[in-house]
């Protein structure tokens, strides 16, 4: 099979053997597989990871087999494993939260050389995790779970009940909290990034304002007199300090962007205004269930969400896009597809 794998050097199609499911898993063809910032972060940071496997214990022997990337994928089952209850029919679309069990352990797909990715035509899945897929949800939305499902979570574990909510950075997450806030009533939304083309699907999605970062502050828009629940999606190194200088008394600071290295924070000003910052990742079984639904139930225009999609052969393209195209949002690859498309 076809198989785009990341060593510190390179992320080109290999040939591998496809694998053979064991013990209460499932073997699947990936009809498509969303492209996230961490699969970016770890392409452009391959060599740290590498050498902080070496650091660690690792075998050289392992690391040396590379990585495939890919967790937020669509599967179709091919075969079942020995110990399977088999629920669910051979040609079944499926989705699975992005981890294989492993000796009562669970391993993430495509962060490790352990445990294979999406970015293939073939890969595993623990059939206890399986997701059946509803005949009328096209695909490629089916593929938006993984991330909606983060920014569910996110909505999910502030304290704050949010009459109004600030998010910073519109990318796929940041969509995906706006859209969980509308899904849960919150009536006034401010939304902020550097681009206006995400700007703009923010406000489809069900921001009340949006804010360009560049010119303005998302924070001269909040109602002063009443908390605010603040969702950092943007990584940006500094953020949360900012966040602390500007918001109202009471608020909450729901950090979901992961913002690499140390931070710097002014703990007197949080103590003051009694700010609560609290730090998010993944989500629970039952939310990644309930993004799938809420994708199902048509409530979320998800087509303006997907910005192109790439063959397997032109994954490295789609990142390079990526890193620097302010005009995408959510790449998908899928493996018949022959060249990038974009809207």
């Amino acid at each position: 099979m076809r198989a785009v794998v990341m060593r510190p050097d390179s992320l080109s199609v290999e040939e591998r053997p496809i694998p053979r499911p064991g013990p209460g898993q499932v073997l699947v063809r990936m009809l498509a597989c969303g492209i996230c910032g961490s699969d970016v972060h770890l392409y452009r940071h391959a060599q740290s990871f590498y050498d902080m496997g070496v650091a660690a214990g690792v075998s050289k022997e392992i690391l040396d087999r590379g990585i495939i990337l890919g967790h937020e994928f669509v599967g179709e089952i091919v075969e079942f494993g020995p110990a399977t209850q088999q629920t669910l029919d051979i040609g079944a679309r499926v989705l699975s939260i992005p981890f294989l069990s492993n000796d009562q352990d669970r391993v993430p797909h495509g962060a490790t050389p352990f445990v294979d990715g999406a970015y293939a035509e073939y890969f595993l899945l623990s059939e206890e995790f399986l997701l059946s897929i509803p005949d009328s949800l096209e695909t490629e939305a089916a593929a938006l779970t993984e991330p909606l499902a983060i920014g569910l979570h996110a909505v999910n574990a502030s304290a704050v009940v949010a009459e109004q909510a600030v998010v910073l950075g519109c990318g796929p997450i940041g969509l995906a909290v706006i859209a969980a806030l509308k899904s849960q009533g919150c009536q006034r939304i401010i939304a902020s990034d550097l681009s206006s083309f995400r700007s703009d699907l923010a406000a489809r999605t069900g921001a009340s304002v949006t804010v360009d970062a560049n010119q303005d502050s998302p924070f001269d828009h909040v109602d002063a007199s009443i908390s605010v629940a603040v969702y950092d999606c943007t990584g940006v190194s500094g953020m949360i300090e900012r966040c602390i200088q500007a918001v109202p008394r009471g608020s909450e600071i729901v950090v979901a962007g992961i913002s690499h290295g140390q931070e710097a924070i002014t703990p007197s000003i949080a103590i003051s205004k009694e700010v609560t910052i609290r730090f998010v990742s993944f989500y629970e079984q039952d939310e990644f269930a309930t993004a799938l639904q809420m994708l199902a139930s048509g409530e979320i225009g998800w087509q303006s969400w997907i910005s192109g999609q790439v063959s397997l052969e032109n994954v490295t393209h789609a990142f390079e896009s990526l890193n620097s195209n302010g005009q995408h949002v959510k790449m998908l690859v899928t493996p018949s597809f022959n060249a990038v498309q974009s809207e």
